[in-house]
């Protein structure tokens, strides 16, 4: 898909049932996700929320950028996966070999967004490419992850060969690609801003429900409040506006935009621009 001047390519890399809603999101009732479940069924599995682990091919200006790694080789993650290890398999159908990838652009540190830095023994597996991290997400991964062993594997092993240099948000990647702050649902949590025309919401908004409940709290936001904070901010410039919206635990490969609809405000797949 291109988008401006930018070729967008989602890559699928896992699917699989994260946990049981009621207690991913334990203040909401179980009868107010129902309107939800008949607006993305994809995204159901009886009580539990399926989600899609999706990550981002980006072409500009010659420069390949890999937007998050997903959740990595499937035995390393014990996630009941249905379909797992679709990242290299889905750069291998564009024709990208590893090494061709120039930036690996992390949006923030949670396992399932930088699973495939390295491989399953650590080795990092874009050996050709700078690995953009906020120091702030680094950071707390090293502090309050130090023992996980996803943090050894995927952050550490790309930090000892000095592959990662740091990145804040308002900074300009590769050429009509820029970072934007979206805090709360991690430390150093940044989306990307492609040119007018497309806006990657890293987590910010989890489910597509909490666009249209952004008070809506989710469990693994770090900080529930900034989270809030963050989707009332970014809402009124995403709805109903000509602008892609893109998140990787979306359906149909997480591209579409925001509108209203029925007094809603939802998120619809688009194939094309």
């Amino acid at each position: 898909m291109r988008v401006g001047s930018v070729e967008l390519h989602p890559i699928v890399d896992a699917l699989g049932d994260l946990g049981a809603l009621a207690e991913l999101f334990p203040a909401v009732p179980a009868d107010a996700w129902e309107l939800y479940r008949a607006l993305y069924p994809e995204l159901f599995a009886g009580s539990m929320w399926r989600v899609p682990v999706t990550s981002y091919l980006l072409q500009a200006r010659g420069l390949i950028v890999l937007v998050d790694t997903a959740i990595g080789p499937p035995e390393t993650t014990d996630w009941p996966l249905e379909h797992a290890g679709g990242l290299p398999a889905g750069l291998a159908e564009l024709g990208v070999e590893p090494g061709d990838v120039d930036v690996v652009f992390l949006t923030h540190v949670h396992v399932d967004h930088v699973g495939w830095n390295a491989d399953a023994d650590g080795t990092p597996l874009f050996p050709n490419a700078r690995y953009l991290i906020h120091p702030d997400g680094l950071m707390w991964a090293f502090d309050a992850r130090s023992e996980a062993p996803y943090v050894q594997r995927c952050l550490r092993s790309v930090t000892k060969r000095r592959l990662v240099d740091d990145v804040r948000g308002g900074e300009e990647i590769v050429p009509g690609v820029a970072t934007v702050d979206l805090p709360g649902h991690l430390p150093g949590q940044l989306g990307l801003r492609i040119g007018d025309e497309a806006v990657l919401l890293a987590d910010a908004a989890v489910h597509p429900a909490l666009l249209d409940e952004p008070a809506w709290v989710y469990l693994w936001d770090h900080d529930a409040e900034s989270s809030v904070a963050t989707r009332d901010r970014v809402l009124p410039v995403l709805v109903d506006q000509d602008v892609l919206v893109v998140c990787g635990h979306y359906p149909e490969g997480g591209i579409g935009r925001v509108v209203r609809r029925d007094g809603r405000v939802v998120w619809q797949a688009v194939t094309n621009p």
